[in-house]
């Protein structure tokens, strides 16, 4: 039996994650436990706890609600936690995302004065 509800609606990220695993020093990835942190679960932390946009700035960024953006920091914020405190990997994959077009991050549009990529500060 399918899914059932509304699908999930795309949410709009800035760029695929450079690194997709993180895991304790010394060990080898088979040995230990794993946690699944989403591409847009990683998006919505990069943004408001990386990148200090507002919650607001950040739902319209992502294309989602605030509410939708706030279940998404609670359960990747969660996981991270769970990793560094128990010694779990961090892999990275999975969520339902697209590839934003920038345009500035459509700042223009939404009245946000900052770009969504840490390194081009200078835009």
């Amino acid at each position: 039996m399918g899914r059932r509800g509304r699908p999930k609606i795309p949410r709009f990220i800035s760029e695929e994650p450079k690194f997709k695993i993180f895991k304790p020093h010394g060990v080898s990835l088979t040995e230990v436990d794993k946690v699944v942190l989403t591409v847009d679960e990683l998006e919505a932390i990069r943004l408001v706890d990386y990148l200090d946009f507002t919650q607001e700035e950040a739902s319209k960024l992502m294309g989602i609600s605030r509410r939708v953006l706030w279940s998404l920091l609670t359960e990747g914020r969660k996981k991270i936690a769970d990793a560094l405190i128990n010694g779990k990997a961090i892999v990275i994959e999975g969520g339902e995302y697209k590839i934003r077009e920038c345009g500035l991050c459509m700042r223009h549009r939404f009245g946000i004065k900052k770009h969504c990529r840490a390194w081009r500060e200078e835009l």
